[in-house]
């Protein structure tokens, strides 16, 4: 059933859709054209594009066999699909095993993405799962909008596992609570079509590597299952994935509260004796009647207060001498590293301070678990609260305080009227409410991915492993959109370049990733090398990409095929994806592309 079509055009181990649903199928797939072309509309069998070319995997459509089987050795008498409905407008599966019925959706947007690889799962299943005693008839609800009628016991049995499993995944809230701004590339909502097509490939005492881990939601729903490592490039994005994992407590993030608000306290008023003019003054506007006559006063505010690298100063306030104090003792008190540089750029002054003063108070705990979950919860206010372009942190709001508009001056002073105390508080306890209902710790290795690769390989030996893949799908430069969360983790005093502050890459102050280039073909020849690491350990890759991503698809699973000679299929949901924060969703197609070594 996998080889290929005769035209040797067409790359292994793909089929041509064309071909394989017309009437003279040359793969002998034993199955009619028609259940081909329905399970492609239905969205369970995962279409790929080669120039004008539809393709599908070979072991994408030899896993629905057996339910077309099943259904097909009756096919005159008991068709595979029906038409429901008093005008017939939804189409129903059928399957022979306990006279199952599965209604099948018929608009993807109303439709739970977990649903897709959960179906595919259960037909997959059809030959295994047996045929235990038929019992009485339920019609229980599926994934939403969707609900399975059946007399199997053994169908009723696998369903309601993936149910619990899902409600597993989606029960938990701590992604949302880390996840409070566009962060790059978070799964969040897709986490239950991770997990749900990730269980077809790892059993449940194994082990899922999430290796460049972003915002830490894929690993903190995969934590809810599995045993989970997190890795990634920037610590920002380790810290994140750790805290959406178990290993922390209410109680104790109540203890670490008083210890942290008292110090960052006493540390505040140090450094607000350096500011009081400007504190005052941002004070007063903040209390003003938006208008005209504010917005003049706070362009004067805002050009009044220097900020690093500026060599202004005013009264006691120099940032730049400040500055270069602590570049070469960052640990020189008072902490001044958000005041100098991010002061109304993308937090407001008495905000900065809190940043500071929150961040000297982390650095007085002794324990580093409990040092990385403040650092979480100060990340995940920082992305709240920072009034940042498109919801990352590549520039400010305002780029020129001549252009600030009414309409500006409103957005910016909503979000500084935040505490960052207050906000700092509120996302620890909930992170740590959320931490108890978790089943297994997020544990971190260090980046990039082959450092990651080499540190796990003995310590995961003998293990069943599966290694989540989400590489960026596009040239953007991460360590640039989220400089500010890593610079607020590593409180290093950096460079300051543009209006964006950002750190110089070219001195090595932050990360520069392979995948960030305009060459397809070097993304997809790295996208290669990382897959071809993974399966030449004997481990499985599960690789997360979109049909809008800058790699060949086909080109990448062609050659990880030719190189590793490993087996592979794939899961799909439609998706509306909201690029960089921006307002305007997009449509794609998101694939989990899961290779095999044979």
């Amino acid at each position: 059933m996998s080889r290929m079509l005769s035209d040797n055009k067409t790359p292994a181990p793909f089929l041509r859709l064309e071909e394989v649903a017309s009437e003279h199928d040359p793969c002998d797939l034993d199955a009619n054209p028609q259940a081909i072309r329905a399970f492609v509309k239905a969205g369970l069998l995962p279409v790929f594009w080669d120039g004008s070319h539809a393709l599908i995997l070979s072991d994408d459509a030899c896993s629905i066999i057996p339910a077309v089987l099943d259904a097909g050795r009756h096919v005159d008498k008991y068709p595979l699909f029906e038409l429901d409905g008093p005008k017939g407008q939804y189409m129903t599966l059928r399957l022979l095993l306990g006279d199952t019925r599965i209604n099948l959706p018929t608009d993807s947007r109303d439709t739970d993405p977990t649903f897709y690889p959960a179906l595919r799962n259960l037909l997959c299943a059809v030959e295994s799962i047996g045929s235990e005693a038929v019992m009485t008839e339920v019609d229980m609800q599926y994934f939403l909008p969707t609900r399975i009628r059946t007399s199997s016991a053994a169908v009723y049995k696998y369903a309601s596992a993936q149910d619990r499993r899902a409600r597993r995944v989606s029960a938990s809230k701590a992604s949302q609570f880390a996840s409070s701004a566009y962060y790059m590339g978070s799964k969040q909502a897709l986490a239950g079509f991770l997990v749900e097509a990730i269980s077809s490939a790892l059993p449940q005492n194994g082990v899922v590597v999430d290796l460049m881990c972003g915002s830490g939601a894929a690993a903190g729903a995969f934590s809810k299952i599995w045993r989970t490592f997190a890795s990634d490039a920037q610590e920002f994005c380790r810290i994140l994935a750790l805290v959406q994992g178990a290993g922390f407590s209410v109680k104790k993030a109540n203890v670490v509260l008083e210890f942290i608000l008292s110090i960052a306290r006493s540390h505040a008023k140090d450094l607000m004796g350096k500011l009081e003019q400007f504190l005052a003054w941002e004070d007063a506007v903040f209390h003003g009647d938006i208008g005209p006559d504010l917005l003049l006063d706070y362009q004067r505010f805002i050009s009044a207060l220097p900020t690093y690298p500026e060599l202004r100063a005013v009264g006691s306030w120099r940032p730049s001498e400040e500055v270069e104090k602590r570049k070469a003792d960052p640990t020189t008190y008072p902490y001044c590293l958000f005041t100098a540089y991010f002061a109304n750029v993308y937090f407001g002054l008495r905000q900065c301070i809190e940043i500071d003063s929150l961040r000297y108070a982390i650095d007085q705990i002794k324990d580093r678990q409990v040092m990385d979950w403040a650092l979480g919860a100060l990340i995940a206010s920082l992305s709240k609260v920072g009034a940042t372009y498109g919801g990352h942190f590549a520039q400010p709001l305002v780029r020129r305080i001549e252009s600030l508009s009414m309409g500006r001056l409103s957005q910016i002073l909503e979000k500084r009227a935040f505490s960052i105390f207050h906000e700092f508080s509120v996302r620890l306890l909930n992170l740590s409410d959320e931490s108890e209902k978790s089943e297994f710790p997020v544990e971190i290795i260090d980046g990039p991915w082959p450092t990651a690769l080499s540190v796990l390989d003995p310590l995961l030996s003998g293990e069943a492993v599966v290694v989540y893949l989400d590489a960026p799908y596009t040239r953007e430069e991460y360590s640039r959109f989220y400089h500010v969360l890593e610079t607020a983790v590593l409180y290093s005093y950096p460079s300051a370049v543009g209006v964006g502050k950002i750190p110089d890459k070219r001195k090595g102050e932050r990360f520069s990733s392979e995948f960030f280039t305009k060459s397809r073909n070097q993304i997809t020849h790295s996208l290669v090398e990382v897959i071809e690491s993974i399966v030449d350990k004997r481990w499985t890759c599960a690789w997360s990409y979109a049909n809008t991503g800058k790699a060949n698809i086909v080109g990448v699973i062609t050659e990880v095929c030719r190189k590793t000679g490993c087996a592979v299929r794939s899961y799909a949901v439609p998706y509306e994806h909201k690029p960089q924060g921006g307002a305007i969703s997009k449509k794609v197609t998101e694939y989990l592309i899961i290779f095999n070594p044979r």
